[in-house]
């Protein structure tokens, strides 16, 4: 299976201010723009960096799932490109 959609989610909600707003606000809407497996929308939902490395997503990329945790979201290097 291709990791394409999964990275390609990464970098958006990384690169892509809307795409970051539609995932904070409705991920699952959010998601569904995009070909994921169960397992890819589910270790999206937990946050998993590490599971996602693991099904394919880039290593830094994979580190930008971590904006979607109201933890993180006030984080300076969260806002940065």
């Amino acid at each position: 299976m291709s990791s394409y959609h999964l990275n390609r989610f990464l970098f958006d909600l990384k690169m892509d201010g809307e795409a970051y707003e539609r995932a904070t606000g409705d991920l699952d809407r959010a998601l569904g723009r995009y070909e994921l497996s169960a397992d890819e929308t589910e270790a999206i939902k937990q946050g998993d960096p590490r599971k996602l490395r693991q099904l394919g997503a880039h290593g830094m990329l994979a580190l930008y799932v971590l904006r979607l945790n109201p933890e993180f979201q006030r984080n300076i290097y969260w806002s940065q490109k």
